[in-house]
Formats: structure tokens, sequence, C-alpha cells
């Protein structure tokens, strides 16, 4: 995705979280000139539209183009299709509100991800724009990395690019062993395994820069996240993938 690299680095105090998805943070690129702002708005009108209307069809996974616009969404691997679709929605309106007229954007809540661009991006890995957020507190001992917050996460980037999904959740002891540990990690699925392993291994490498020792964390970035946190934030159970559901135009796919 051709965004000027940017990193955000956000310093917030995470809350377990019940209810209507979280924003979490959003980029906007590009800006369709006055000439041809009316047709561009009016494509991207329609493509979000459909966006929506595929999150309808019990898919956690959708992606489609029209008339030189392409979009996907990408909802959390537990999120049940009810949930999914309202993220998707709001994610939807808040880019129409956010980037008026943007040819390119990106959106991320805590329940899915949206995306799209004037250009193809279908398949192509992208680690930027990339966002970095932390729980302001530390763990009890700011210097220790957390051993176990590592091997969590690395035990997952091992196994979830091999997944149906390419999604997968664990949880361990962390720390001193007395408390449990929660850790995700995901790709969208319009990149292959390989690609995926690629865009873990880069997002595990900031963890160093950002997150060691800290009480949670996530990294977005396009193709691929990772979240670690020391309370449950996701559903025990995920959700099935569905049937693929006919799509119109042809060129629109699902999983």
């Amino acid at each position: 995705m051709p965004f000027v690299v940017v990193v955000a680095f956000v310093l917030i105090e995470f809350k377990p979280i019940t209810g209507q998805s979280s924003y979490n943070y959003h980029f906007c690129s590009g800006s369709s000139n006055d000439t041809t702002n009316s047709t561009f708005n009016s494509n991207l009108a329609s493509l979000l539209d459909s966006l929506s209307a595929g999150a309808s069809g019990n898919n956690s996974f959708y992606k489609n183009d029209l008339s030189g616009i392409f979009g996907l969404f990408l909802c959390r691997g537990d999120v049940l299709s009810g949930s999914c679709q309202s993220c998707v929605e709001i994610a939807a309106q808040a880019l129409r509100n956010r980037c008026p007229s943007s040819q390119e954007a990106i959106i991320w809540y805590d329940m899915c991800m949206l995306r799209y661009s004037n250009t193809d991006f279908f398949g192509v890995m992208a680690t930027s724009p990339r966002v970095f957020m932390w729980n302001v507190e530390n763990n009890t001992s700011p210097d220790d990395p957390d051993i176990n917050a590592l091997a969590l996460i690395y035990n997952l980037v091992a196994d979830v690019p091999y997944t149906a999904l390419m999604y997968g959740v664990r949880e361990s002891n962390g720390g001193d062993g007395s408390q449990q540990r929660y850790g995700l990690v995901q790709c969208s699925r319009d990149i292959n395994s390989t690609e995926c392993s690629s865009c873990l291994a880069q997002l595990t490498e900031d963890i160093k820069q950002c997150c060691e020792g800290k009480r949670g964390w996530r990294i977005l970035s396009p193709s691929c996240n990772l979240r670690y946190e020391n309370y449950s934030f996701y559903q025990q159970q995920v959700a099935s993938p569905q049937p693929a559901p006919s799509a119109t135009p042809p060129s629109s796919t699902d999983k």
C-alpha cells in the first residue's frame, strides 16, 4: 500500500473492551483533483457500500474492486458475524468522514480493519503504515522483557500463517507465573502463508523497540497485526469461515 511511511506512537491505557468495537487509528493519503472528485467519490461510496454488504453475508474477510478502486475488510478471527458487520459499517462510515476524497485510506478498530486504494494492493504484503499502541503502565519489573510474553507471541507467529484463517490466540502464565497473559496474531487473507510469515516477522522485530516490559500492547499494519494483554480480550470460540456467497460484480471475493 503506497502510503508515506509513518509510524504512530500512541500511549494509551488499555481496558477490557465490551460491546461496540473501539476505534484504534487511521491513515489517509492522496486526494483526487477537482475534475475527478465527483466521479471518484461516487465510485468510492459504491465500493464502501459493497464492503458493508459483504459483511452482511457472514464473511470475516471480503475484497472487491469497482471502477479502479480496490478495497477489503478483515474482521478479527473470533468475532461473530453480527459484530463483524457492525464494525465494517462503522469503519466504512468513518472513512467517509475522516478521509473525504482520499485516494487511499485504512482504519483499524478492535474488531475489524478496512482499507481501500486506487492502486491494486490485493495479494501484496504491506507493513506500512504501522501503528504501535501500548499500556502506559510497565510490568512489575520494567527492565524485564517478560520472556513468557515473547514466547507466547513467537509461538503464535510460527503457527498462524499455516492455519485456515491465518488467525490464532493463545494464553500463558506471564511474568512470575501468577497471572495469565493473552496473545493474538492475525494476517489479512489476501496474502499467502509465506507473505504472512514475513509480515509477522517484521512486526515481531518492532516489539523490542516499543513494547518489551509493557502490560499490554498491539502493533497494527495493513497485512498483519499482533496483540498482547494481561486480560482476556477475545472470544474463546473462533468464528467459523462461511461458504462464499455469489458476489456482484464477479471480481469481488470473500472467505
